[in-house]
């Protein structure tokens, strides 16, 4: 932080694990910007950071925060009397992509199942375990729309830009 304090930097980018990320936020003295992935507007940043936490502004993949995913938090809430962050998402898709990929292979065949991932696209509208339209390329690599968040009040929001993030491949068809 000194050397980026001394550089006259007009923001910064960080990218470290969630108690680095909350030290940096109560330590830091940065009045500029700050920039990050994921883990710099979690919940568990937001909580060891406390009212440091507020400002900065995060890409993410997957966050509970988005509109189209809140009906799946609230049952994810009602159902296990706790709250999700992006973590929770993960797992939950983590799990759904592979059932929809089985029956995209119409068979359960370990080998038919991975080939039914590379090159293809899992649409919410048509797996209904699917939370967020998904492709992968040929090589398994993920395509999806993504998020900005940022930490307001001591919770993260998305923050509208012009629209979500799209997913790069628009030549794939859902």
């Amino acid at each position: 932080m000194i050397q980026a304090r001394q550089s006259g930097a007009d923001a910064i980018f960080a990218c470290t694990n969630e108690e680095e990320s909350a030290r940096l936020l109560r330590e830091q003295g940065w009045k500029q910007p700050i920039i990050g992935e994921t883990v710099l507007t979690s919940s568990k940043v937001i909580e060891l950071a406390g009212k440091a936490a507020n400002g900065p502004v995060a890409h993410v993949g997957l966050t509970v925060e988005a509109p189209q995913l809140q009906a799946w938090y609230k049952k994810f809430q009602a159902a296990h009397n706790t709250v999700s962050d992006h973590n929770g998402v993960k797992g939950y898709t983590r799990r759904r992509i592979p059932e929809a990929s089985i029956e995209n292979a119409g068979r359960f065949d370990r080998k038919a199942a991975a080939a039914a991932v590379g090159n293809s696209c899992f649409s919410a509208k048509h797996h209904p375990g699917v939370l967020v339209d998904v492709c992968f390329d040929d090589q398994g690599d993920i395509d999806r729309e993504s998020f900005m968040t940022e930490v307001r009040g001591g919770k993260a929001v998305v923050v509208v830009v012009a629209e979500t993030l799209p997913a790069l491949n628009k030549e794939l068809v859902l």
